[in-house]
């Protein structure tokens, strides 16, 4: 698969598209762009917040964090 190749896409691209995707998914929000739009300025803030951290990381925990706020 093209996905699959290593360095065809930027380190943490493939993460990032998981967890957006995971996270509208279940959402299912009335104004697409409007929530892409937060969830990314909230994943920006979180890292920077967490600027050592490997970028990876930082979208997986991010991720988990949005998923705990979600289940309230």
């Amino acid at each position: 698969s093209v996905i699959s190749k290593p360095g065809l896409f930027p380190y943490g691209l493939r993460s990032l598209i998981e967890c957006v995707t995971r996270a509208t998914i279940l959402s299912q929000p009335a104004d697409t762009p409007k929530f892409l739009a937060d969830y990314l300025t909230e994943l920006v803030n979180y890292r920077g917040a967490n600027h050592e951290a490997d970028a990876k990381e930082v979208t997986f925990l991010n991720q988990e964090d949005w998923g705990k706020f979600m289940l309230l």
